[in-house]
């Protein structure tokens, strides 16, 4: 009976260590799925992270060149700027010299109207002087032919 109950309590005990080392296995097995599961969102967050990273340095990058391009863009519109403001100082020196031209015309003009009416006076001037010397030539001539000649003694 002694037997009996020793195989019974190992029985008994045996029954317990079976379900302990069941238990235990479960715990392992469950421990090791929450391992290889915090391993697995280690690495997705890891490879999460990378992406963020490589997604960061793309971001950076893109701003960088959206920099450089506003940058050059800032340039373009300042040397077109400069460009304008030289166009524009040249349409006025241009307009200045064409108003000074064009009061150097008028001027130009005045002076060869009242030239061109000297000269028509002068032709007048003239045209009554030869007019008054051929009247004056006719005179002398008329007078010469009314006076006696004299006689030539030869």
């Amino acid at each position: 009976m002694e037997q009996e109950r020793d195989e019974g309590q190992r029985g008994c005990g045996g029954r317990d260590l079976e379900e302990e080392l069941r238990d235990l296995s479960i715990k392992v097995t469950s421990l090791g799925r929450s391992l290889a599961a915090e391993r697995g969102r280690t690495l997705a967050e890891g490879g999460a992270r990378r992406a963020l990273e490589i997604a960061v340095g793309g971001a950076q990058a893109r701003v960088g060149g959206a920099c450089r391009a506003r940058d050059r863009a800032y340039e373009r519109l300042r040397l077109q700027q400069e460009a304008e403001r030289q166009l524009w100082a040249e349409l006025e020196a241009a307009r200045e010299a064409r108003e000074g031209a064009e009061l150097r015309a008028k001027e130009a003009e005045s002076k060869r109207r009242w030239r061109e009416a000297e000269l028509e006076r002068l032709r007048q001037a003239v045209a009554a002087a030869n007019q008054e010397r051929r009247k004056a030539e006719q005179e002398r001539d008329d007078v010469a032919a009314q006076r006696p000649r004299p006689v030539s003694t030869m």
